[in-house]
């Protein structure tokens, strides 16, 4: 049948096919059988033995996916990039069909075991397991193996200066078995940092740079050679600036506000310590936040616990303040030390620009505190009761009301003049008519109670408007040692970014 099978069918009938030829192979098939025929791939590709292989390293960094501060790690795809020379592996390109260039699987031939040496993966492989791309051959023995990767790298991360710090890591990329005498690793004049890298969300990355070194280990009499790949890394503050330290000042300025809030609302001690406990809670969240290192305080954790101490010592502050404004309240009088009176209520007042508060002021006052006591309104319908049940007492009692009418008192006081009322009523009830003598005794009394609550009165008068001065001073005390302190945290970030621009 010629150049025909014959193949009987499925039902029975006999179909004629074209004879089945073997396949030519083609010149690129001829030349890898070529090659690998008597080829070891676990040699060294060199004639000479004593020649050291050149290899020239070089590696693009593209993303910088993750900088985990807890682990000090860092996660970076790169595109790695070796060249070297393979002596054994050769071919004149006229006797096949003019091939210049075969890519052969890296299981195939010779490759270089340059791994990453600072590698953090769990499987160490350093990188020879990461490369999955052929390596290229060339006719006159030179071999190119590029392939992208994504490595864990070790990086000792700094947390000094957190949220406003900059990193420097390393990859630390050399043979794992070859010494300098077998092995030179040399760094490729590309740069490592170019238009194709991807912007991270969180860390900018400054610089990117390699360096070519010679070390000696403790395992080998001869060095080492290695390329080590340098990266500068600053972290983006904007997050943390607007979710962590505006929540703060805000609350600082409440703090603040603390001060202007008169004494008599009794509102500013529940304000402080109410910020107080916001703060508090606030830095159990900030907690979760900062990155857990126990070598060095974050610059914002300090910046929270300074915050968190002056606000406690506002809080002392106020209540001093408020002990001071409240003295003599109790009907005693505590008498201002000249020093006081001549420091606070002379020099520190002009300074600090505080006037001094009038008998007009004290009386407004007076009377907000009896509209938030009702007792007192009962207590001098109580008095007017008592001075207003014959005609005796309403001779006497004008002369009664007319002092404490001017003044404030206390609720003490009113308590002494109700009773030397009751007693005058008495002795007027048991006597009948009142005596000359009796009268000017009595006058006498009433003009030593007035004398006294006007004493009491002055002297509460003056140890308002010292709480008034204190109260100022520490407003602007406190002021500058926030900024003076804030300053102090952050005045050696602003050092290391004055040298690093140097």
């Amino acid at each position: 049948m010629g150049n025909h099978l014959a193949v009987k069918g499925l039902s029975g009938e006999i179909l004629f096919c074209p004879e089945a030829r073997s396949a030519h192979p083609s010149a690129e098939q001829e030349l890898i059988s070529m090659l690998m025929k008597n080829y070891n791939r676990n040699a060294r590709p060199v004639i000479d033995r004593e020649s050291p292989t050149n290899v020239t390293f070089g590696l693009e960094v593209v993303q910088l996916v993750n900088v985990d501060d807890r682990n000090q790690v860092i996660t970076t795809n790169v595109w790695v990039r070796q060249r070297w020379k393979n002596q054994l592996l050769t071919w004149k390109r006229e006797e096949y069909d003019g091939i210049k260039t075969i890519r052969i699987n890296p299981s195939l031939v010779w490759i270089p075991d340059i791994v990453l040496y600072n590698s953090a993966d769990s499987v160490f492989s350093g990188g020879l397991e990461k490369y999955k791309t052929r390596v290229i051959l060339e006719n006159d023995g030179r071999n190119a193996w590029y392939c992208p990767a994504s490595f864990r790298s070790t990086c000792n991360i700094d947390v000094t200066f957190f949220p406003f710090d900059e990193q420097v890591c390393s990859m630390k990329f050399g043979s794992w078995t070859f010494v300098l005498t077998d092995l030179d690793i040399d760094t490729e004049n590309t740069p490592t940092l170019s238009d194709k890298y991807v912007k991270s969300a969180e860390w900018d990355l400054i610089n990117a740079s390699k360096t070519r070194n010679v070390e000696y280990y403790e395992c080998c009499p001869f060095p080492f050679t290695d390329v080590t790949v340098k990266l500068i890394i600053r972290r983006k503050p904007l997050f943390y600036a607007f979710n962590l330290i505006t929540p703060c000042m805000i609350m600082l300025c409440m703090i603040l506000l603390g001060f202007f809030l008169p004494p008599e609302s009794g509102e500013r001690i529940t304000l402080s310590i109410t910020v107080l406990l916001a703060m508090a809670v606030f830095l159990q969240l900030v907690a979760e936040t900062l990155p857990r290192n126990s070598e060095s305080i974050p610059l914002l954790g300090k910046f929270y616990i300074t915050i968190m101490t002056e606000v406690s010592l506002s809080l002392m502050c106020t209540c001093w303040v408020l002990n001071v404004h409240h003295t003599n309240s109790g009907g005693s009088i505590v008498k201002i030390p000249p020093w006081i009176e001549l420091f606070v209520l002379g020099w520190l007042a002009n300074v600090l620009c505080v006037r001094k508060l009038t008998l007009q002021q004290l009386d407004k006052s007076f009377r907000e505190t009896k509209v938030s006591k009702p007792h007192h309104k009962q207590g001098d319908a109580m008095r007017v009761e008592i001075t207003s049940e014959d005609d005796e007492d309403n001779a006497i009692s004008p002369e009664i009301h007319e002092a404490p009418a001017s003044h404030s008192k206390t609720h003490a006081q009113k308590r002494s003049c109700l009773h030397n009322n009751g007693i005058t009523r008495t002795l007027l009830q048991r006597n009948g008519r009142p005596t000359e003598q009796y009268i000017v005794n009595n006058l006498a009394l009433l003009a030593a109670h007035t004398k006294l609550n006007r004493e009491i009165e002055e002297n509460q008068k003056k140890w308002k408007h010292v709480a008034m001065v204190m109260d100022r001073l520490f407003f602007w005390l406190f002021i500058i040692t926030v900024l003076f302190s804030t300053l102090v945290i952050f005045k050696e970030k602003l050092r290391q970014q004055t040298l690093l621009h140097k």
